[in-house]
């Protein structure tokens, strides 16, 4: 089960993230080009664009420095506000407007494409396996060769299901685009590994937060990966059509994306339900680059889901989620802990425990949502075959129409959201924690989440007997539930209340310092703590579970 994959391209050098990057130099000059025509479309007032840009960035120079940032940027930004200030005559002052932007827009250019070098993506990939063996597989003999178990022992933890026969088979005919839910920052990485080792499939470009490259070592290696990016403090006009310029134009020439339609981590744990379309229209804006320049392959949508019994900032989201969401109802208790011993037990937690993720490829998509079949060809509902140009014509012509696209991104994004509903795969981990939860919350009748959370105390207990009988009543409806496609269970739950109980317990949040869930003694079942069980309770709510309970519960009571 862990053997390694043979890969669709095995020759780095013929990768298409190796070819892109090759020709690193003719993209930036093409996207200079591009992004420049673009803010002419939006607006022909440069000259208020750029003292705007000045304005912000000098703000952003003095109130948010990182190490990262060009040593010469006090001085670079002051003096392209004094030189834009000296140029008083129209005709002199439009010339100098025009450069200005033009050298700024290529500065953004070269911050944000970074670079892939083969080399130090095959260091890359022995330095992953050994940190992924450690936090997947548990030590056994320190003393002993390979105290963390092979390569294949880690691939088996590494579960990859749904459609890859079909996305392996489409690499080729188009430019993908995989669309994962965001629970970890572990979650770039990871997937990026799965599609290596697991997958067969070429590197991904994906984009990382610009502070991640304030640390020098994680810089040199980021920088030569394939990634690129994202300044979050920007949020001046030139440098966010810069970034979405670059986002579109990257796919028109065949670098293949990961997106996280979401755009953050969840921080409630919950599986998406909103998805942000600014990214997600790029993928618009290229296929329609494609077909007015005459070249017919398809941006291809593949949604991915990941699967976590654990996520280690769990703590510290749900944390953000909880003061956020409550706001003066809910107060946090703080707990005065040594931070060397937080550190040692989630450490000594990682030593002597093992765990596995979930990696699960939905079907293929085109930029409409429509299905693609093994040969590329998009299908609707109905099963007719449609060309897909035809949705970016005016006429005979492919034509630029924005409002028409912000209604397809629309679409695209419902279809996505709809499609981590339905191919969801729910582990003994997250049904487990559901269902506990709700027991939780009958004990805590009349409590809201917020007060509830601060309540606990070592009296607390859910009877075991009980929540097998809830686990056993909710497994029998889901698998019913599973039977009509609404979405998928993992073996283990469809083994049965037993077998799910036992493989939840093991798994859910198994490297935290505080439990979210354990067995005290024969007849009950602990928390340490209920916000860490509320998070992982999220990941299934909206799936229409917490209705069949809420009715059970009626039932039993009258």
């Amino acid at each position: 089960m862990g053997d390694q994959i043979e890969h669709i391209i095995p020759d780095l050098g013929e990768w298409p993230i190796t070819n892109f990057f090759e020709n690193r130099s003719e993209f930036i000059e093409a996207l200079n080009d591009y992004t420049y025509k673009k803010l002419l479309e939006k607006d022909s007032d440069l000259k208020s664009l750029l003292e705007k840009t000045i304005y912000m960035e000098k703000q952003r120079v003095a109130n948010k420095p990182l190490k990262v940032d060009p040593s010469d940027d006090k001085v670079y930004w002051g003096k392209l506000g004094q030189k834009l200030a000296s140029a008083t005559m129209p005709d002199h002052q439009k010339e100098v407007v025009e450069k200005i932007v033009k050298r700024i827009i290529n500065r953004y250019s070269e911050e944000i494409v970074s670079g892939f070098v083969p080399k130090t993506f095959k260091f890359a990939r022995k330095f992953l396996t050994a940190v992924f063996k450690r936090l997947f597989n548990k030590i056994r003999f320190p003393w002993l060769f390979k105290a963390w178990g092979s390569k294949t022992e880690l691939l088996d933890k590494i579960q990859v299901s749904g459609k890859l026969d079909e996305v392996r088979a489409l690499f080729n005919k188009g430019t993908v685009v995989l669309v994962p839910n965001h629970f970890s920052n572990l979650d770039s990485i990871l997937l990026g590994y799965a599609i290596d080792s697991k997958a067969g499939i070429p590197a991904f470009t994906w984009g990382a937060g610009l502070n991640l490259f304030d640390y020098e070592i994680l810089a040199r290696y980021m920088n030569r990966l394939g990634t690129y990016r994202v300044d979050r403090r920007k949020k001046n006009p030139i440098y966010l059509e810069t970034l979405k310029s670059m986002s579109a134009l990257s796919l028109h020439f065949g670098l293949n994306n990961i997106f996280f339609p979401g755009g953050t981590r969840s921080r409630n744990g919950e599986m998406e339900k909103n998805i942000k379309l600014g990214l997600l229209q790029s993928t618009m804006e290229a296929q329609r680059l494609n077909f007015e320049s005459g070249n017919d392959k398809k941006i291809i949508i593949v949604p991915v889901i990941l699967g976590y019994h654990f996520v280690l900032e769990a703590k510290s989201l749900i944390e953000q989620h909880l003061r956020q969401a409550g706001k003066e109802k809910y107060t946090r208790i703080k707990k005065r802990n040594s931070v060397v011993r937080k550190a040692w037990v989630v450490f000594k937690n990682i030593l002597r425990k093992e765990t596995d993720v979930r990696v699960h490829f939905c079907q293929p998509m085109d930029v409409l949502g429509n299905e693609l079949d093994i040969e590329g060809n998009s299908i609707t509902n109905n099963g007719k075959s449609v060309d897909l140009k035809e949705y970016f014509r005016k006429g005979d012509e492919v034509n630029k129409d924005n409002q028409r696209e912000k209604v397809y991104t629309q679409v695209l994004a419902n279809r996505i959201i709809n499609t981590y509903r339905e191919e969801n795969v729910i582990l003994s981990s997250h049904l487990l924690a559901f269902v506990a939860f709700k027991l939780a919350e009958r004990k805590f009748n009349g409590l809201n989440v917020f007060e509830m959370v601060n309540r606990l105390n070592k009296s607390f207990g859910i009877e075991i007997e009980e929540l097998h009988h809830e686990l056993s009543t909710v497994i029998a409806q889901l698998i019913l539930k599973e039977e009509s496609g609404e979405f998928t269970l993992s073996e283990t739950v469809r083994n049965g209340a037993t077998e799910c109980m036992a493989s939840g317990l093991k798994k859910l949040g198994l490297f935290h310092k505080q439990r979210p869930l354990f067995r005290k003694n024969s007849k009950l079942l602990g928390s340490e703590s209920l916000k860490l069980l509320y998070f992982y309770h999220n990941r299934l709510v909206g799936f229409g579970i917490e209705d069949f309970m809420n009715e059970y519960v009626y039932q039993e009571i009258n």
